[in-house]
């Protein structure tokens, strides 16, 4: 125990003695690793913001080349400074494509103002092939699409109305040429109630390259009505007013209705009456008269009767014979 004792005390008397010229020697030599190791080259990728300036209008000329939104670009230089570096110290790149002619542009590293010993080892894409195309323009007819199904009693109404009507697409002239309608998305009749609707309907997409002038939606108006029926009640007597003793002939006629599915199944024989009406200042003998139809007839249209007029003759009423005398 005593040789242990006597080692920890020779080993805490050397850590201890000098103890702040040792924590200055430490603190020293970690400084000057830091300042060595600082110096060295480091690589590093960072993206820059691209900003393309395209042609004219009036040149009538378009670029079909996908623009990069941003560049890849790899720099090499000191590690401190590599690493002090963050994307907002980068102006975007300025693609002057304003020259239709042009078929290639070429990322210049000069344009890549980083300072300092850094330089730039890479960009990609380095370089960009240029495609372009004669612009045009056309106005096409919009057309709404439909999708889904109403329920069995109901139908779409035949007038869709789509305002605008028509639309302007451009593009290249090959692209616009191929064009002849415009088409909503798809609109969607799956729950759809009886009534009158609207709906903002964004427009289908173009072929790439191809795009519509303003805004690309249109308002769509449509009806949702009821499934119409149509059916022929027979043999149904014919009913003379105005006159009692009077009777008609043909003495029934058959009518034709229209309506809602529903509304025209429930109908019976009772539920529509055929009438002439005798008018007081009718001549004696036969006499044509057009037939009209009553009943609850609300909702339903009276398509045809047939025929639809009959003759309408007085009945002579016998008179009674005088009593006999004896």
């Amino acid at each position: 125990m005593n040789r242990l004792g006597a080692l920890y005390t020779q080993v805490k008397a050397w850590l201890t003695a000098n103890l702040a010229i040792k924590l200055l020697s430490l603190g020293l030599s970690i400084a000057l690793f830091s300042i060595v190791h600082s110096d060295q080259e480091a690589q590093r990728s960072v993206f820059v913001d691209v900003v393309a300036l395209l042609p004219p209008e009036e040149s009538e000329q378009m670029l079909l080349t996908e623009i990069p939104h941003e560049v890849k670009v790899t720099l090499r230089g000191s590690q401190a400074r590599i690493n002090a570096l963050d994307r907002n110290d980068f102006r975007p790149f300025q693609m002057d494509l304003t020259d239709p002619s042009r078929r290639f542009y070429y990322f210049d590293p000069a344009a890549v103002d980083v300072g300092g010993n850094v330089q730039v080892v890479e960009i990609t894409p380095a370089t960009l092939a240029l495609q372009w195309a004669r612009r045009a323009e056309k106005k096409v007819p919009v057309k709404a699409r439909f999708d889904g199904e109403l329920s069995d009693e109901l139908v779409l109404g035949d007038v869709i109305a789509v305002a605008p009507d028509m639309v302007v697409v451009r593009g290249p002239v090959d692209l616009v040429a191929s064009i002849d309608e415009a088409q909503t998305d798809f609109i969607s009749l799956t729950g759809m109630s009886v009534g009158s609707h609207e709906l903002r309907v964004p427009l289908a997409v173009l072929p790439q390259h191809v795009s519509y002038e303003g805004e690309a939606s249109v308002q769509v108006a449509m009806e949702v009505r009821e499934k119409q029926l149509e059916r022929t009640l027979r043999r149904l007597p014919v009913a003379v007013l105005g006159i009692e003793d009077a009777q008609a002939r043909p003495a029934v006629v058959n009518v034709s209705l229209r309506g809602p599915a529903r509304r025209v199944l429930d109908l019976s024989a009772e539920d529509v009456v055929p009438f002439v009406e005798v008018p007081s200042d009718a001549p004696p003998g036969a006499i044509p008269l057009e037939v009209g139809v009553r009943g609850d007839l609300s909702h339903l249209e009276v398509v045809s009767i047939a025929p639809q007029s009959v003759l309408v003759r007085r009945v002579s009423t016998p008179r009674p014979r005088p009593p006999v005398t004896p």
